[in-house]
């Protein structure tokens, strides 16, 4: 990911970021970041697509999101150039880095980081480690937990805490944009509960045109959008929740792509990367014709 975010400063001119403080357990980096123009940034508003990879197993989502980079740095339709001009981006293609490569070349099923986490046992989820009713529904205490151990304490992993901190840094965030697999369905906050955030109606609106964009492509229908309380299951400490509650960010979303238990062709990953651009220009369009940029 690290050479993909090189090609993106030599081709483009674009700012590379590596989080040399945010790296995880094994001291591989977070993430590249590309941002615009010299990093003295084009666009009016900070836009930021959040943590994809997050869950080590779902190899769509930096795949589909390395998909949109290049969309936004090469396209020639003018819609999305304007997507691109129109927003300063935060794009962050993975932020589990070790455990990603852990399921390349152990588990294949692997979901959490590598951190030690008891004599025996190994990872957190980070999705379930963030500081917004943390281990309150769809998390365990039980460190040996193979899929929803919440980690000892909020932001006990490397991962999390660097990822919050960037996020919490940037001024004027309006979009907070989320990609896990593969239950097919656009998820508004909280996740775990069936109450609803003030703007509601909008997210709403906002997902429908969204999803309707994200359908013309191929004819796949999304499930939502809703909460996961709703829709799924409820589940706290997720990053989505965590940056809607914590800093008020008003459009915050997140994207369960395809697939079957986390598998998706590598020939066909231009299908839901096709999918993916459509649907943010639905998202950003709508956004901005309710007044949210």
């Amino acid at each position: 990911m690290n050479k993909y975010g090189l090609a993106c400063f030599l081709a483009y001119r674009l700012l590379l970021l590596v989080f040399a403080n945010g790296s995880g357990s094994k001291d591989r980096d977070v993430g590249d970041e590309c941002d615009d123009d010299d990093g003295g940034g084009g666009g009016d508003h900070d836009g930021d697509e959040g943590d994809e990879g997050i869950h080590a197993r779902e190899w769509i989502t930096p795949a589909t999101t390395t998909y949109f980079i290049n969309q936004l740095l090469t396209s020639q339709d003018a819609n999305i150039t304007r997507l691109r001009d129109r927003f300063d981006w935060r794009i962050f293609p993975t932020v589990n880095p070790d455990g990603y490569t852990y399921s390349f070349n152990r588990d294949r099923m692997w979901r959490k980081t590598r951190s030690r986490s008891s004599m025996f046992c190994y990872g957190a989820d980070p999705n379930r480690n963030w500081d917004y009713n943390w281990l309150k529904h769809g998390a365990t205490s039980n460190p040996c937990d193979y899929q929803t151990y919440g980690g000892p304490k909020p932001f006990s992993e490397k991962e999390t805490r660097s990822l919050s901190a960037y996020i919490s840094s940037l001024e004027n965030l309006l979009a907070y944009i989320a990609f896990h697999s593969d239950a097919q369905m656009l998820l508004t906050p909280y996740s775990d509960s069936v109450e609803h955030v003030d703007n509601y109606n909008d997210l709403i609106r906002i997902g429908k045109t969204s999803l309707e964009y994200g359908e013309r492509v191929n004819g796949e229908k999304y499930d939502g959008p809703g909460t996961a309380a709703e829709l799924l299951y409820k589940a706290s400490g997720g990053s989505m929740d965590w940056v809607r509650n914590k800093l008020g960010t008003p459009i915050a979303y997140t994207y369960e792509l395809r697939g079957t238990y986390f598998h998706w062709p590598p020939n066909r990953i231009h299908e839901q990367g096709d999918e993916v651009t459509q649907m943010l220009l639905g998202l950003f369009t709508e956004a901005e014709q309710l007044g949210y940029f």
